[in-house]
């Protein structure tokens, strides 16, 4: 009957491969894990383009920001509210539409996302409620 040891000596000369194929194996490792640092690198310096949605909500966004700074200044200057009544609800209306379809657009685009990555296909009908 054989002891442990001489088992598990007998299990580590099966297990163990030569030397020098080890060393190959642990070289074409290395260049494989090389290679992906380098696409991961590559990958993350690339510069994203901004999305047009993006663009448009910014846009929308500083439009507001300086009709209600330039309505305020001239209120100021010339004491007169008359311009509150109409300009400044149009502009804010504009805003509230732009961020509720950007919202809207974020929102499919991330259930998107999420479904891609539980492997699950996308469908028209997986979209129909809000």
């Amino acid at each position: 009957m054989q002891g442990y040891g001489e088992t598990r000596a007998k299990a580590q000369e099966v297990d163990t491969p030569d030397p020098d194929e080890r060393i190959r194996q642990l070289c074409e490792e290395n260049r494989r894990l090389r290679k992906q640092i380098r696409q991961l690198k590559a990958a993350a310096a690339a510069k994203k383009k901004v999305e047009f949605s993006k663009l448009v909500f910014l846009g929308v966004s500083i439009v507001t920001i300086a009709i209600t700074v330039f309505s305020c200044r001239m209120i100021w200057l010339t004491m007169d509210t008359s311009a509150l009544a109409y300009l400044i609800p149009a502009v804010f209306a504009e805003m509230a539409s732009a961020t509720g379809f950007y919202y809207t657009k974020a929102k499919a685009e991330n259930k998107i996302k999420l479904m891609a990555a539980s492997g699950v296909q996308p469908e028209p009908s997986n979209f129909n409620e809000f």
